[in-house]
């Protein structure tokens, strides 16, 4: 029981990190005094933060707590590769469009969109799993998580962007990650397997050789929260302190 529990709090600490560094760049990229580029570079790593933190932390547990007791499975990638892209790409769309216009009921809505969008990366990465029999979600609870997590999603997008405040940054990271993990492991619990339905086991990566890419993945996420924070730190144009 203990190593279960500090498995979660691993995932709430590597969400944590990936949302903090999405909220630190939502706060900073409306302001005007900046460049376009560097605007651009701060919707651009505030989109790469959440897409890439929902994927990596739920394939972390899913080889935990889905199937962890299963050394013969394996984790098939490559759609969440290249699904990671386009999401990348509608999430930095959508966000360009709040950094121009920055309207808080624009903005929450955008925020939902984004966490929907969340919401299906974290339950294709679940279902990269490959334990020789297919893995499955029921369409209800997928419905019902992922409608959570976009309504979370978009109160954290609305109360980040553009903040001044330490404690609107502090309640965005936090609502956003705590529903992030809950979000991951509900996935979790309501995955099943379909003896019926055979699939290949082989392809892909087992649980340990995952668990090295996951923590890979949290390294470079911790790396571009400290890059940014220097640059930040050396950058001309201060954001206005209320």
């Amino acid at each position: 029981m203990d190593h279960q529990v500090w498995f979660v709090l691993g995932v709430l600490l590597g969400n944590g990190v990936g949302c903090l560094l999405a909220v630190f760049c939502l706060a900073r990229m409306t302001d005007r005094r900046r460049t376009t580029r560097s605007r651009v570079l701060l919707v651009l790593m505030a989109s790469w933060a959440l897409v890439e933190t929902a994927r990596d932390d739920m394939l972390f547990v899913a080889a935990t707590a889905i199937h962890m007791s299963d050394y013969q499975v394996h984790f098939f990638l490559a759609p969440s590769m290249v699904l990671t892209v386009f999401a990348v790409a509608f999430t930095f769309g959508v966000l360009w469009l709040v950094a121009k216009h920055p309207h808080p009921v624009w903005t929450a809505g955008a925020g939902t969109a984004v966490g929907l969008l969340l919401g299906t990366m974290s339950l294709q990465a679940a279902l990269a799993g490959r334990t020789g029999s297919a893995l499955s979600i029921g369409v209800a609870d997928s419905l019902v998580i992922a409608a959570g997590l976009g309504v979370a999603t978009g109160v954290s997008v609305w109360l980040g962007t553009g903040a001044t405040r330490r404690s609107a940054i502090a309640t965005a990271v936090a609502l956003l990650a705590v529903c992030l993990t809950v979000a991951q492991y509900r996935i979790a619990a309501v995955a099943t397997t379909d003896p019926s339905i055979v699939v290949d086991s082989d392809a892909g990566m087992d649980p340990i050789q995952l668990g090295v890419f996951t923590a890979v993945a949290f390294g470079v996420r911790a790396i571009m929260l400290t890059v940014m924070s220097m640059i930040e730190e050396s950058a001309p144009e201060p954001l206005p302190r209320s």
